[in-house]
């Protein structure tokens, strides 16, 4: 029924705690695609029960590859530092079967902290600024072929582009039951400042600001 697809690189430690979680599930296909990690992520994965296969590091080129090798109807994208709620087969099926062709599930960052619990608050609604990689996006495979899948020139925004696109041409349904999100980021670089920074780099990206300097700015402000 489902394929879940996990693009990697070095992300060990938390596909530690991901992966049990999956392949445990009612999920048929759990395969991580790495991007040429050079710490234990692809024989964790290997011994935690995933398929494995690699791909050229790029966010885009390892979801389609990971879509290429799936063999499941319903494509099911998860981010390594992400943990989806235990009923997610569940819910997908659900609305899947009413039609609606692809979705997320509503995020809550795994902190206590007050202002990204009120970030996490509006992932409930509709709309792209709302929108996030870390949500993790479920599709058909029939749809996802029909858009041709992620953008592969992108080098970043990738999923922002490919929900604009799905949903250009068919509505979508954020599951109201939460994804478990790493808050590494935010921690790293402070709150405010992570969520200005990312939100000045989405502006740039739909203004059609070059990527390599957008790449260029995050890295300079982001650690």
């Amino acid at each position: 029924m489902v394929s879940i697809i996990i693009p990697v690189v070095n992300e060990e430690n938390h596909l530690k705690k991901l992966l049990p979680l999956l392949v445990n599930s009612e999920a048929k296909e759990v395969i991580v695609v790495d991007g040429g990690s050079n710490d234990n992520s692809k024989l964790i994965a290997k011994e935690l029960g995933a398929k494995v296969i690699d791909s050229p590091k790029s966010r885009a080129k390892q979801m389609n590859a990971g879509a290429k090798a799936a063999v499941e109807n319903i494509l099911y994208f998860v981010h390594a530092d992400s943990i989806p709620p235990s009923s997610f087969h569940e819910d997908i099926k659900t609305h899947q079967d009413k039609n609606i062709p692809f979705g997320c599930f509503r995020s809550l960052f795994d902190t206590k902290n007050w202002f990204l619990r009120i970030n996490s608050y509006f992932s409930r609604y509709k709309g792209m600024m709302f929108r996030g990689g870390g949500q993790t996006l479920w599709i058909t495979k029939e749809f996802f072929q029909e858009l041709n899948g992620y953008d592969e020139s992108l080098k970043l925004m990738e999923e922002y582009d490919f929900i604009k696109r799905a949903s250009q041409k068919a509505d979508y349904k954020v599951i109201q039951k939460d994804v478990l999100v790493s808050t590494r980021t935010y921690d790293e670089n402070g709150n405010f400042k992570t969520q200005f920074i990312y939100g000045l780099i989405m502006f740039g990206f739909f203004r059609g600001i070059d990527q390599d300097k957008l790449i260029k700015f995050g890295k300079r402000w982001l650690k």
